[in-house]
């Protein structure tokens, strides 16, 4: 019976692991909260699912948050240029690895690029 729930419904266990995730979200600030929201529908748009793309923008709010800073102070006014700097560091580092083979250091690069603004955000050095 379990199998042909999951069949209909998904997996069940990552259904969990989602709602568990979106307490977390909940829990944050309401203006954190409600800008994570918007920026994850938009990434589902383009095929972003519940990846690490989305983990690691809530870390990026979690600490955010906990310094008392204003979410457009990460963010920037253009949330929207926010999201899609965000998909397009994912893309070219899938691409590096897939398309690229090789070329390591264009991936290392991009995941370099991603700690230094994640430091910038957060204001860790």
């Amino acid at each position: 019976m379990k199998k042909f729930i999951e069949l209909i419904i998904g997996d069940l266990e990552s259904k969990k692991e989602y709602k568990a995730f979106m307490k977390k979200v909940n829990a944050l600030p309401k203006d954190y909260a409600f800008v994570f929201k918007k920026i994850q529908k938009y990434m589902w748009n383009f095929g972003y699912g519940f990846g690490e793309e989305i983990i690691n923008l809530y870390e990026l709010f979690e600490a955010s948050s906990a310094e008392g800073k204003h979410v457009l102070d990460v963010t920037g006014e253009d949330v929207a240029a926010f999201a899609d700097e965000l998909m397009a560091l994912s893309r070219l580092d899938g691409e590096s690895t897939s398309i690229l083979g090789g070329q390591v250091e264009l991936g290392k690069d991009i995941e370099n690029r991603v700690k230094q603004q994640v430091k910038i955000w957060t204001n860790k050095k």
